[in-house]
């Protein structure tokens, strides 16, 4: 449906106006100013967007405390936050930019906060290429929940990495380009395995009555030796910088599955 193109990323630094909590998570804030920000360019494309019932072609970050990954719950006046917008289609990307760019204040969580900066990224596909990895480590900095492929769609907070690299291969497949198909095989013969995990859960709200449940923390992973393939730990390399941009799981677009990855050297 949408036209392929780069992935462009948008960070957005404020400070607040007056100090206000938050009603629901904060991401989904940022959802609902992306949405308010695309109906003042074009309400027709925010409404059919909103509506489509393909993959969303964007990613959002909750607000952060400053340069820190410290999700926030409240804005304190005077403070400074940030939150990310990143989006895999020209056309929006291109609007988007043109919009934030030219912003004296931002209209965020119901008033208008002094806008510090726009910081605008642009990543080619190529840019995400890196040598194949063997071990790494996932920072889920925020909630992340997978959902299993069956009919009832049953919601997993845990980090299985067949559900994780499908998520993303998904994403990557549906805005970049085609992935080999053994490549799911291979996830669902455990190429890729848990070694270590320091992680938590929380229960977030998205909407009124809307409560979702996702886990925290650093996950270590690792591709054995009997399964191992270069082609398939490269791809695993370029998913999981995609990811940095693309978020990981359910509710990807109001901020959660926001993930760190760093490769372990052998």
């Amino acid at each position: 449906m949408y036209k392929k193109f780069m992935i462009v990323n948008f960070k957005i630094n404020f400070v607040a106006d007056e100090t206000k909590y938050f009603r629901i998570y904060s991401g989904a804030f940022v959802r609902g100013f992306l949405y308010w920000v695309l109906r003042k360019i074009s309400r027709e494309f925010a409404l059919k967007l909103h509506s489509d019932k393909h993959l969303a072609p964007f990613a959002a970050t909750p607000v952060f405390k400053g340069e820190s990954k410290n999700i926030v719950n409240k804005l304190e006046e005077g403070e400074k936050y940030s939150f990310s917008i990143t989006t895999f289609v020209e056309e929006i990307g291109e609007a988007l930019k043109d919009y934030f760019i030219s912003m004296d204040k931002l209209y965020f969580a119901g008033n208008n906060q002094e806008v510090e900066g726009v910081d605008v990224l642009y990543v080619e596909g190529e840019d995400l290429r890196e040598e194949e990895v063997k071990k790494f480590k996932i920072d889920f900095i925020s909630p992340c929940y997978l959902r299993t492929p069956s009919i009832g769609y049953r919601f997993i907070p845990l980090p299985i990495p067949q559900l994780i690299f499908r998520s993303l291969a998904r994403l990557w497949e549906a805005f970049m380009q085609p992935l080999p198909l053994e490549y799911r095989s291979w996830l669902d013969n455990w190429g890729i395995v848990v070694s270590g995990c320091d992680i938590s859960t929380e229960k977030i709200l998205l909407r009124k009555n809307a409560w979702s449940v996702g886990f925290k923390g650093e996950v270590m992973f690792s591709l054995p030796e009997d399964t191992y393939n270069e082609n398939f730990g490269r791809i695993t390399s370029l998913l999981l910088r995609f990811g940095e941009y693309s978020n990981v799981g359910g509710g990807r677009t109001s901020g959660l599955g926001v993930i760190k990855a760093s490769n372990k050297r052998m």
